[in-house]
């Protein structure tokens, strides 16, 4: 009985490690896998600050621009929004107002934020 115990120990231990082709990942093992996580650039653009505390938003003024432009409706808010965006934000920019959330990928060096008030959604990102 102690050595069916021994075995299935052992066994687990190398399936976890991937010494018999298990272990997940693109290497396989307990060594750590491919490589290490990747540094973003240390040339982001100033108006971007990632921060921890606000997944939502990496732009605090773009927040502040936001969050000065909800009204009471989505489609208000929008339109508002792109009005002030045009004297903030010389750059090109997408701006979404809904009354439902939503999904969203953007790329690291993307400006975006996001607010909410009772009744809508805006987010808006600057390419």
């Amino acid at each position: 009985m102690k050595l069916l115990f021994v075995l299935l120990a052992i066994l687990a231990f190398c399936d976890a490690c991937g010494f018999l082709g298990g272990g997940g990942g693109c290497c396989g093992g307990c060594g750590g896998g491919c490589g290490r996580r990747k540094k973003r650039s240390a040339e982001m653009e100033d108006h971007i600050k990632s921060s921890d505390e606000d997944m939502l938003c990496n732009s605090p003024e773009l927040k502040q621009v936001i969050v000065n432009s909800m009204q009471s409706s989505a489609f208000e808010s929008s339109k508002i929004l792109q009005q002030t965006l045009e004297d903030f934000e010389p750059n090109r920019y997408v701006i979404i107002c809904s009354e439902h959330p939503f999904h969203y990928t953007v790329r690291h060096d993307t400006a975006y934020c996001g607010a909410r008030n009772g009744t809508h959604y805006c987010q808006a990102f600057i390419i």
